[in-house]
C-alpha cells in the first residue's frame, strides 16, 4: 500500500506543480490516473483492513489539496459554460440575418 500512496503523492505533487496552466485534458488526465491509483489503495485496505498512522496522514495531506483541485475543475467548468452560451449567442445573431425567403418572393411593406 505504500507504493500505491507514493504514487498518488507524486501524482498529485506533479499535478499541483503545474495547475495553473493545466488543460482541461491534463486535468481529466490526471483524475482518470488518480481514481486508479485511489481504487488500488481501496482494494488494498478492505483485504487487509490494516493502515498505519503514517499512512492515514500521508493520505489526509494528499486529501487536504483536494478544495484546489476542484477550485481548477470549477473554473474550467466555467469556462466552458461560457464559451458555449458565446456559441450559442454567436448562432442566434447569425440566424437572425439569414433569410429563409424564397428567392422569387417579393417583400411589400405598409405605410402607416
Amino acid at each position: 500500500m505504500d507504493n500505491y500512496i507514493e504514487q498518488l503523492e507524486k501524482l498529485t505533487n506533479l499535478f499541483m506543480d503545474s495547475i495553473e496552466i493545466c488543460s482541461y485534458e491534463e486535468v481529466e488526465e490526471f483524475i482518470t490516473k488518480r481514481q486508479s491509483i485511489v481504487d488500488f489503495i481501496n482494494m488494498e485496505l478492505q483485504n487487509k483492513d490494516v493502515s498505519t498512522e503514517d499512512q492515514k496522514d500521508r493520505i489526509k495531506r494528499v486529501l487536504g489539496l483536494d478544495p484546489v483541485i476542484l477550485k481548477k475543475m470549477e473554473s474550467l467548468r466555467l469556462e466552458a459554460q461560457e464559451w458555449l452560451y458565446n456559441r450559442r449567442q454567436a448562432a442566434t445573431q447569425r440566424s437572425a440575418y439569414e433569410s429563409n425567403l424564397s428567392p422569387g418572393s417579393i417583400l411589400m411593406d405598409r405605410r402607416k
